[in-house]
């Protein structure tokens, strides 16, 4: 939605070289601030070492880091290859579902109806909610729900169709803040070592595109789909 007046900031690289130094130097006094939490070479808005939580739930994170010269902001999302294998079956999973559908099955499917679920003294409607229905269920399905039939679906994917995964890093130069940096890294959880070692990777790689060659080996990718997998995960009693 787009409101009158309202005007979209430019891409970080447009910004004059003073600005854009000026942002490296506002980072790099952030990350002095939080190096106790996050070690000295990245900070983030987000928790990175949550006591307790397990590895599987540590498959992505959102960091800054300042580039190698003065000018330069890297705004990156890490994700293991594990958490990018997935992705991938239930992105695969969805599009084929879907496409089993016809139009009318899928409109039908998406149309949620919202009921009043506050009002004022006066009976003026103040909140709606979702209104209550049970999810169809569709023969060429054999009678499963679209999210049964997907999740279903997306296992059977990660176990004989494996999506093949690649390491990578890959920049995006259209983002207001810094430059947008998605990185892929065969790495068992994302924890503090192993973002520096992205980073460090990403450095001596000349800090631009890159596509690993070879693929992540079988042996290191998940054979389950990741509701699976999180549904094995145990938590200890509070």
């Amino acid at each position: 939605m787009k409101f009158p007046g309202a005007k979209r900031r430019p891409p970080f690289v447009t910004l004059p070289r003073h600005k854009r130094s000026h942002e490296v130097i506002r980072l790099k006094g952030k990350m002095r601030r939080d190096a106790a939490e996050y070690g000295g070479r990245f900070t983030s808005r987000l928790v990175l070492n949550e006591p307790g939580r397990p590895d599987l739930y540590n498959q992505w994170f959102d960091f800054y880091f300042p580039g190698t010269d003065r000018f330069t902001i890297w705004n990156a999302s890490f994700v293991t290859a594990r958490k990018a294998f997935w992705d991938k079956a239930h992105d695969l999973a969805h599009t084929r579902v879907g496409a089993m559908l016809t139009p009318e099955e899928r409109e039908e499917n998406s149309n949620w109806e919202f009921v009043p679920a506050q009002r004022s003294s006066t009976g003026k409607i103040l909140t709606y909610k979702l209104a209550e229905r049970e999810e169809m269920r569709f023969e060429q399905f054999g009678g499963l729900t679209f999210h049964e039939q997907w999740r279903k679906l997306e296992a059977e994917i990660a176990r004989n169709e494996p999506p093949v995964i690649h390491e990578s890093f890959k920049l995006d130069r259209s983002y207001v803040y810094g430059i947008g940096l998605k990185i892929v890294l065969d790495a068992n959880a994302i924890n503090q070592a192993s973002i520096e070692a992205a980073i460090d990777r990403f450095i001596e790689l000349g800090e631009t595109d890159w596509v690993s060659p070879e693929p992540v080996p079988r042996d290191r990718l998940p054979v389950v789909s990741e509701h699976e997998a999180l549904a094995t995960v145990t938590f200890p009693a509070e």
